[in-house]
């Protein structure tokens, strides 16, 4: 592979160009080094706990986006995010509404029906 000669209104690159080609730039501020690296397709197949995990994922994504365009869940919702950020302050891990509520409906996932059930008000799910 040839190579890449930086000029002066561009120190670096780094990431992928463009979504059709698979080579990446990548540049390490701390050791100034430039590489590339080249990405292929998968060689393997996917295990079916990758694939059980693909659709679990699929599932509380879609219930959560549906739960976020609930206006009747939404206030409630809302305030429920807002009381349980004020309460544990700097501890809380979740910093968007949406993240908040893919976290409840995470844990709200049964894994026998393959299914999120989630209750009217999501202060009694605990955790998430």
């Amino acid at each position: 592979m040839g190579k890449v000669v930086f000029e002066d209104p561009v120190h670096h690159i780094s990431g992928r160009i463009s979504k059709k080609y698979r080579t990446c730039y990548n540049y390490r501020k701390w050791s100034d080094r430039k590489y590339t690296s080249v990405h292929g397709d998968r060689t393997t197949p996917a295990s079916t706990e990758e694939l059980a995990q693909r659709q679990k994922f699929r599932v509380v994504r879609l219930a959560a986006l549906n739960r976020s365009m609930d206006l009747s869940h939404l206030t409630y919702d809302q305030m429920d995010f807002i009381e349980e950020k004020k309460t544990k302050g700097s501890s809380f891990k979740y910093t968007t509404y949406k993240g908040w509520l893919f976290g409840k409906a995470w844990k709200c996932y049964n894994e026998s029906t393959g299914q999120v059930n989630m209750p009217e008000r999501l202060s009694n799910v605990i955790g998430g």
